[in-house]
């Protein structure tokens, strides 16, 4: 009997050429969906799913690879989120897991496909996520050197396409690449890396919470590219870390603060990010609690040595052993990200009428000193729409204020900017002033409702009352405290709780924060305020973090923020009433007398001036 010219075997509902290679025909099934309908004709359906075929190319490419129930979440995880966070305790696999399933994926699609493997130093990355890589690559191209990929051992890269005589000319988008975040003391993040486009594109952070927040921006701009997964992994040590940000539970699950389940068990959280999830490996929960998976996991052995010399509340057990966030990371901030959410701090004003009273602020820097920036805001309070009052002026506002504390009062940030500085200028304070000048005027913001931060730099009053008006309002930050009372429920007054004014200030945003009356804070804002703790100094007074442990803590000085709070303390000499302090009526009191004094005062410079009158 003659035997078929073409000969095939069926595989999976489907027929193939004798002597395929298995892993040609996984890579096959997972291009077409794992799964399908053979024809319109034919309903019958071929192949057994994504997740079985992914992991079967995992097997024929790596036989050692032992499976369990943590890689196996992950790697459904993987092809099921577009992104994807990782907390767990150390020796949890989550490395090896991230470096084996985006090396199969860039397999089955290496024409069109920029995987980003990122960690804090380039030696980070050959110890960690580049260095599973690589290793993962070399033993599937021995297996099957027919697969795609060329390591580039010096540049940290795998590209697709083959080596030839310039090496500048070879396309290196559609490859492997690491991504250093951090170079000397300066971390840079993945900036450069931003604006690459692909069909597919995947990003992969390793050692996320001690990644610069800037990683979160470059995360969102990627994420604009059509096919994009990210994919986290790191030891939980602080809710306001990059990866405590990312592995926030949902608004609707009431983010940390709303009480996700912390019994020990391997679990999951779908997160703030859209098509996101959170997998936390809990150390407890190892599949290889005995030490006789024969994988590198965390035993109970060691889980019992870290317990019997650092304790179980120690923040060490918390981040390697049990792989959850830390109790209490709010407790030594001024602002939390959840106390933002919870009391409507992001939410966008909604106002009863036009009557609103307008404040500028700022934050004064310049001849690029230490790296701040200048920045300038604007900030509007006024009647919320849901409030009973629909009119008012800016005398009612301060009798309101005395007679009636609840008026339904809310505070909005409008926006805030970077003042540019020319260096090389030798008048960065007449830069500063023409620039706020012509904001205000723009925004209808007079001088007395400008506040900024004069510090030491009497220059720069100079330069306001020279240039525009001696009616602007300097603040001095690093000041005493006032000796107003801290709030209705602290009844001390500021200057023997506080070490400094800007201590006061910031906690005065917090007690607007909690009266439910701010709205408009972004990301940004909201990130600058959590990063900034605060302390116990001599006296038994608390303050703030100073700006050079900032820097040395998220590379930047808390300039934003710092401007908002001195926004906040003009607010509220123009009228505006923080419902948890507890010197309401004395302020608004004190506000009066201030009105008073500086409408004599204006008269008074206004009187001794020419004035001309065309004929």
């Amino acid at each position: 009997m003659a035997q078929s010219k073409k000969r095939k075997i069926e595989l999976y509902g489907l027929e193939w050429p004798v002597g395929i290679n298995p892993v040609a025909i996984e890579i096959a099934m997972i291009r077409r969906g794992g799964k399908w309908r053979q024809s319109k004709d034919d309903n019958r359906i071929v192949g057994k799913g994504l997740a079985f075929h992914f992991r079967r190319l995992q097997e024929l490419l790596w036989p050692e690879k032992i499976w369990h129930k943590w890689n196996q979440l992950e790697m459904e995880c993987f092809l099921n989120y577009r992104t994807v966070i990782e907390i767990g305790p150390a020796s949890s696999g989550k490395t090896h897991s991230a470096a084996t399933n985006v090396l199969a994926d860039w397999f089955c699609w290496p024409e069109c496909t920029t995987v980003l493997c990122c960690s804090t130093t380039r030696e980070r990355l050959e110890e960690r996520i580049w260095g599973e890589i690589k290793h993962h690559f070399t033993l599937a191209k021995r297996r099957c050197p027919w697969l795609p990929g060329h390591l580039i051992e010096g540049r940290q890269r795998i590209v697709s396409d083959p080596k030839t005589s310039d090496v500048e000319a070879r396309d290196f988008r559609n490859g492997l690449v690491g991504v250093a975040a951090k170079r000397g003391e300066t971390f840079i993040g993945i900036g450069e890396f931003a604006g690459i486009k692909n069909k597919r594109i995947r990003l992969i952070a390793d050692e996320l919470h001690l990644l610069p927040h800037a990683i979160i921006d470059g995360l969102s701009n990627l994420d604009k590219n059509p096919d994009f997964k990210f994919v986290g992994l790191g030891n939980p040590k602080d809710i306001n870390d990059p990866l405590g940000i990312l592995a926030e539970p949902a608004a609707h699950l009431g983010g940390w603060d709303g009480g996700i389940d912390q019994k020990p068990g391997t679990k999951t959280w779908e997160i703030k990010r859209p098509h996101g999830i959170c997998i936390q490996l809990w150390g407890s929960d190892s599949p290889n609690l005995d030490g006789k998976l024969g994988a590198p996991l965390i035993t109970k052995d060691a889980i019992d040595r870290d317990l019997e010399f650092y304790g179980r509340d120690s923040l060490w057990f918390h981040m390697m052993n049990e792989g959850r966030m830390p109790r209490g990371q709010g407790s030594r901030r001024v602002l939390t990200r959840q106390m933002c959410i919870k009391f409507g701090a992001t939410k966008e004003p909604h106002w009863a009428d036009n009557n609103r009273i307008k404040v500028g602020f700022l934050d004064a820097a310049y001849r690029a000193v230490g790296g701040d920036r200048c920045i300038f805001g604007e900030l509007q309070f006024g009647i919320e729409a849901s409030s009973d009052n629909s009119t008012f002026n800016v005398s009612s506002l301060i009798s309101q204020s005395v007679h009636r504390p609840n008026t339904g009062q809310i505070i909005a940030l409008i926006d805030y900017m970077v003042i540019p500085i020319k260096a090389v200028s030798d008048d960065p304070e007449d830069q500063i002033v023409e620039f706020v000048m012509e904001q205000c005027k723009n925004r209808n913001i007079p001088p007395e409702n400008f506040f900024f931060d004069a510090g030491m730099r009497t220059s720069l009053v100079t330069a306001f009352a020279r240039l525009w008006s001696n009616r602007v309002n300097p603040v001095d930050c690093g000041g005493k405290p006032s000796q107003d009372m801290v709030s209705a429920e602290i009844q001390v007054p500021c200057d023997q709780y506080y070490s400094k004014f800007i201590t006061e200030l910031w906690f005065s945003v917090r007690l607007a924060v909690e009266a439910g009356q701010v709205r408009g804070f972004t990301d940004e804002v909201i990130e600058e305020f959590c990063n900034r703790e605060w302390t116990i100094v001599a006296g038994n007074k608390i303050e703030v973090e100073p700006k050079h442990k900032m820097k040395e803590k998220i590379g930047r000085s808390p300039d934003i923020a710092d401007a908002i709070a001195v926004g906040f303390y003009g607010a509220r000499k123009l009228g505006f009433v923080i419902r948890k302090l507890g010197n309401q009526q004395q302020l608004s009191t004190e506000q009066t007398w201030l009105r008073t004094l500086h409408e004599k005062s204006r008269q008074y410079w206004t009187s001794g001036q020419l004035t001309y009158q065309l004929n």
